[in-house]
């Protein structure tokens, strides 16, 4: 068609051609102006149908008006043949220009794509194929984004074969791969696959052909930019990793987001030198002078004005850092002028992800020499490994399997831990493991400058506890009142090594936690901040977890008081949400450490069938709050999940044979948790807060039909509410935990007519988790124990003459198989089985041995069993590791200023 008029048009050149038209450049002879064609092809023109739709699509098109999307003049037809009349752009396509971009380049090119996005996605209009070609960079470096030949209005049909997919390989999400509906955050991942490869100059999904690249996109996480190019900090890692969640839910969930993120990094980065270090020799750095040791106890005020630091310590520190080598160099990317403030990311071994559940599990040591923090292999070893920060090499320490939150003697030559349900210490050079307490479910710990140590042992224990670091008795020295639901957690002492603050935990569904200071003598705890957690005192300021950001507050030791105003220091923290625990640790002198990139959402989980010899097989992945429930026919899996528009929780069910899920429940804004299934496989009961009261007895048709009831209300002197645990065998019976207080007592309902559960008579100890046996005459539970915090496997009679016996002295989340009970052991974190058989009315007991020849995680818990499968249901606790990256910022007090 070269030399060709259409219409008033004639044709110069062919400037490409695509699945839904051939672009020529041309020449309007009215107006005078260069511009672009795109017909429609021959083949799909001989169709009304096709030729409708491409007009449909293209006047969505010219709706668009934004400087970064191409302008559309208009749509017309000549001897049969359609075809768009475009703003022609002088420029090159980013396929063309991406091999020579600079990082300032990538940000700025990201920014505009994001915003045509964003008013593309504000007229209801979906590209559907962002990809390098489709991006035009015109010479004076505005940015346009072609083609939304492949653009859909929302509701309306595709365009493509019923099943066929829209896109390019490499650059489709998930849901265009899967054939699914998509909607504008299938362009934002796109988007975020173009942003990857600018930055680090690979597609974070590959394959050598389009069906290996598919199954990447679906199933594989793309690795974090920072691990193919270390210039690129974590918060730049987030920003990209959180456009390419495979979940649309999960995703950034607006193009005009991403580019509003994208521009405060900019920003932010603008405002530092990024620096690079060359040189051929370490250099050890010179000591951080930032005032006196806080553990001398004659720490100043803090002060507004600048503080002493020290200039060779910035040159020291960088040159120290560049020359950290392979995987586990740090990097530093940006030193503030004028203020000496230094950032600089770290690394982890090869093959080793950092270990950030749970909130994390990192420290910096008080001379800020060193730090120690949890890896997990390729084979999901978690080990405690150590650092020294003028060191190239990181090793392991033997001996500290399953270790979690560490923390430093005051001389730094010990590191404390929990581990297989006890306290621990051991040198920070190696060596044999001391333990000196119980602790189940430890929560952090303190050393003081006298030898002792504070920890919290256990999740629903009121007290804090001190041992001393030799070992010997353990005695009290901080409580909470438990009849507010309040838990004491992660202590932290101060300067003067009596008085320690530590983080008070509402764990009765409020997601609250303040800040409380305590001594040794066990003096009074008085709450000195609100809606905070993970309080360390350094520097004379309170640091301190909120809402995602390290927050730092004035605070004077002695008095033990408050000033000035709380000022951010660091957002975007990896933590255990929502409350107790921000990844982050201080040294005595200036030093933070942190782990940014993580989601502060709960971790993820995977259902898995595990078979006798412990392997597991995973069924699907899903974030679950409480314990799942097996169908009686083992078919259906009920369990909740969160959800994301109302931040509420709701039942689920999961159908095994169809591969399908369901939504059961729709109460936002309150939350639906715990199913249990009834023994004919029609209805599920589950506990609920409806209308912001305390938890009550649920029940709905398994099929989602009709409406659900209250069986049992939350009310009167009961503290939280109803938690139903099983139903018994005959149907009639459900077992419910009455939460009152700190306590949990057993009862029942009986379904075939009250309202209000029953206490259990005769079982002389409180407890949770109760499950019947096969024949219902009895039931297995976990004590509660309130000093220690641990909980004893018991049996019971359900009805008739009282009686009780333990099957163990420690465990948790028992269940009745048919000849015996599981459990999961604390001291050993292996799953454990007693068999049992009656004489005369009493149960006998086997010595317990494991369930497995080998451990199948401390990350996996049990929950039924499927005689039709020969497996095990479980639960297995899914680490975000991969984006968690330890940072460090030196020189933070300047913060403050």
């Amino acid at each position: 068609m070269i030399d060709q008029t259409v219409a008033h048009y004639q044709i110069l050149e062919k400037l490409g051609e695509g699945g839904m038209g051939v672009v020529y450049k041309a020449q309007d002879t009215k107006l005078n102006r260069t511009v672009a064609l795109k017909f429609l092809p021959e083949h799909i023109s001989a169709s009304e149908k096709d030729a409708a739709r491409f007009m449909q699509e293209a006047q969505a098109a010219a709706s668009l008006n934004h400087p970064n999307i191409c302008t559309i003049h208009g749509i017309e037809e000549s001897n049969g043949k359609h075809f768009i009349v475009m703003e022609f752009v002088d420029g090159q396509t980013l396929q063309e220009k991406k091999i020579s971009l600079s990082m300032k380049q990538a940000l700025d090119i990201g920014i505009q794509i994001a915003e045509g996005l964003a008013a593309a996605h504000e007229k209801g209009v979906v590209h559907r194929d962002i990809k390098p070609e489709n991006i035009m960079i015109r010479k004076d470096g505005i940015v346009q984004i072609m083609d939304f030949g492949l653009a859909k209005l929302r509701g309306a049909s595709r365009l493509t074969k019923e099943g066929s997919t829209v896109g390019t390989a490499g650059y489709m999400s998930p849901e265009q791969v899967q054939g699914q509906d998509t909607d504008h955050r299938s362009d934002i991942f796109s988007l975020g696959v173009l942003l990857y490869e600018m930055l680090t100059g690979q597609l974070p999904f590959k394959g050598v052909h389009e069906t290996a690249i598919a199954y990447e996109i679906v199933n594989v996480d793309s690795p974090p930019m920072s691990s193919l190019n270390h210039e690129i900090p974590p918060e730049l890692d987030v920003i990209v990793l959180e456009c390419l969640e495979k979940d649309p839910r999960e995703r950034t969930q607006s193009a005009g987001q991403v580019a509003v993120d994208l521009k405060r990094y900019r920003r932010e980065s603008s405002r530092s030198r990024v620096s690079r270090f060359t040189g051929t020799r370490p250099v050890q750095p010179a000591p951080l002078n930032v005032g006196q040791d806080p553990r001398s106890g004659e720490a100043p005020p803090f002060s507004r004005k600048a503080l002493p630091f020290s200039r060779p310590l910035a040159a020291g520190l960088a040159l120290m850092i560049l020359f950290a080598g392979y995987g586990l160099s740090m990097l530093v990317r940006s030193e503030e002028p004028g203020t000496g403030i230094i950032r600089a990311s770290i690394g982890t071994p090869p093959g080793v992800r950092y270990f950030d559940a749970l909130g994390g599990h990192s420290a910096i040591s008080p001379d800020g020499s060193m730090i120690v923090f949890g890896g997990v292999d390729s084979a999901d070893n978690t080990l405690l490994w150590i650092r020294r920060l003028d060191s190239e090499e990181a090793r392991a320490l033997a001996n500290t399997e399953n270790a979690i939150y560490p923390f430093w003697s005051p001389d730094e030559k010990s590191i404390g831990f929990f581990s297989e349900g006890k306290l621990r210490t051991i040198s920070s050079t190696g060596g044999p493991v001391l333990t000196l307490a119980d602790a189940p479910f430890g929560r952090g710990a303190t050393w003081s400058s006298n030898g002792t140590i504070v920890f919290c042992p256990a999740l629903q224990d009121p007290n804090l506890y001190a041992v001393s670091a030799s070992g010997g008795p353990t005695r009290v020295v901080a409580s909470l009142d438990s009849s507010a639901q309040f838990y004491p957690r992660f202590p932290s002492f101060l300067p003067d090594g009596e008085h320690f603050l530590f983080a008070g935990v509402d764990v009765g569904g409020g997601n609250q936690s303040n800040v409380f200071v305590a001594s040794l003598n066990g003096d009074e705890t008085p709450k000195i901040l609100d809606d905070a957690s993970n309080p360390l005192y350094s520097n004379g300021a309170l640091l301190f977890y909120r809402q995602g950001i390290i927050m730092g507050q004035p605070f004077d030791p002695e008095s033990r008081s408050l000033g000035g105003k709380p000022i951010s220091l660091q957002g975007n923290v990896n933590a255990w949400a929502p409350r107790a625990k921000g990844d982050f640790s201080v040294s005595t002198n200036g030093i933070l450490l942190y782990a940014g990139g993580a989601r502060t959402s709960g971790q993820g989980t995977d259902f898995v069938w595990i078979d006798q010899s412990g392997q597991m097989k995973s069924i699907l992945q899903t974030v679950v709050f409480s314990e799942p429930s097996l169908s009686p026919d083992h078919d259906q899996i009920a369990f909740d999940q969160p959800n994301r528009e109302s931040g509420g929780i709701d039942i689920w069910t999961y159908d095994l044979r169809k591969n399908v899920q369901r939504r059961l429940t729709f109460l936002a804004p309150s939350s639906a948790m715990g199913p249990v299934w009834s023994r004919d496989g029609t209805k599920i009961y589950f506990n609920s807060e409806l209308g912001g009261g305390k938890a009550s007895v649920h029940v709905k048709r398994a099929d989602g039909s009709g409406e659900h009831q209250i069986l049992a209300k939350g009310e009167g002197t009961v503290t939280a509410g109803y938690y139903p645990t099983d139903v018994s065998p005959d149907g009639r019976y459900l077992l419910v935990a009455i939460a009152n207080e700190s306590i949990s007592n057993l009862a029942m309902l009986d379904l075939t007519g009250t309202t209000t559960p029953l206490p259990l008579k005769g079982l002389g100890l409180q407890g949770s988790g109760a499950r019947f046996s096969p024949d219902g005459q009895w039931i297995v539970y976990r004590s509660n124990t309130r000093r220690s915090g641990t909980g004893r496997i018991m049996v019971s009679r359900f009805l008739g003459p009282t009686g009780t016996w333990e099957v163990a002295p420690e465990g948790g989340n028992p269940i009745w198989t048919a000849n015996g009970i599981i459990f999961f052991s604390t001291t050993q974190s292996r799953h454990t089985k007693v068999d049992i058989s009656f004489s005369g009315g009493s149960p006998a007991f086997s010595p317990p041995r494991f369930l497995f020849p080998g451990s199948v995680g401390s990350n996996v818990f049990i929950y039924g069993y499927s005689i039709t499968r020969k497996s095990y249901l479980g639960v297995r606790a899914l680490s975000a590791g991969s984006n968690s990256r330890l940072s460090l910022i030196v020189h933070w007090p300047q913060l403050m200023k």
